[in-house]
């Protein structure tokens, strides 16, 4: 799918403004500017980087709760979901960015700058991280580690109403299946509107 027929599906589908969109093609630009000296994304995924990480991430606008104010992006590489969620929110949430690859966090803060774009970016593993007494509502992750060391890495941060929404894989239901704390949880299985054999895993706690 190219360019012009992603944005058309996001304006008919996610009601973002063309401000919005505007922020996000100078995102696209820049990080099409910094794949050529950094890894940031699969070299595959490139020629088609609006579907594969834009509308991928999008799609996740619709799982936020309205009354949520903190989100937390875990393993957020180049900022998918994390960044593009931020340009789509706006100023009203506090949005966390965590990712040890010191390259890339020089990358998001230079696309935040370019963009206009608030977000608290940690270059830290997740369990080194020090945000106060802050604690999540949101957690995401794409593509980031199993679900139980998700779980396990993020248990300081979060709350009794958090809510996880992780991007995953064919193997989805089998390692949720697997996974140890399985049973304690409230799971929602979304099919990815960008892979029909990947789901986002919509789970409360």
């Amino acid at each position: 799918m190219n360019k012009d027929l992603v944005i058309e599906q996001i304006n008919i589908n996610y009601n973002v403004s063309r401000e919005t969109i505007d922020k996000i093609d100078r995102y696209v630009e820049c990080l099409l500017d910094w794949q050529k000296k950094f890894n940031l994304i699969g070299k595959s995924t490139i020629e088609n980087v609006w579907e594969r990480h834009i509308l991928d991430s999008i799609q996740l606008l619709k799982l936020l709760p309205k009354n949520y104010t903190t989100l937390m992006d875990i393993g957020t590489g180049a900022g998918l979901p994390g960044f593009i969620l931020a340009i789509c929110e706006g100023e009203e949430k506090d949005i966390y960015l965590v990712d040890s690859n010191k390259k890339k966090c020089s990358f998001l803060e230079h696309v935040a700058h370019e963009c206009d774009v608030r977000v608290s970016i940690l270059p830290e593993r997740i369990e080194n991280i020090n945000i106060g007494t802050a604690k999540i509502d949101i957690i995401t992750a794409r593509a980031f580690s199993s679900i139980d060391n998700i779980f396990r890495l993020t248990k300081p941060y979060i709350h009794g109403k958090s809510k996880y929404l992780l991007q995953k894989g064919i193997n989805a239901k089998t390692e949720l299946t697997n996974s140890k704390i399985s049973s304690q949880l409230n799971v929602k299985y979304i099919s990815s509107v960008t892979n029909k054999d990947a789901f986002i895993l919509d789970i409360g706690l």
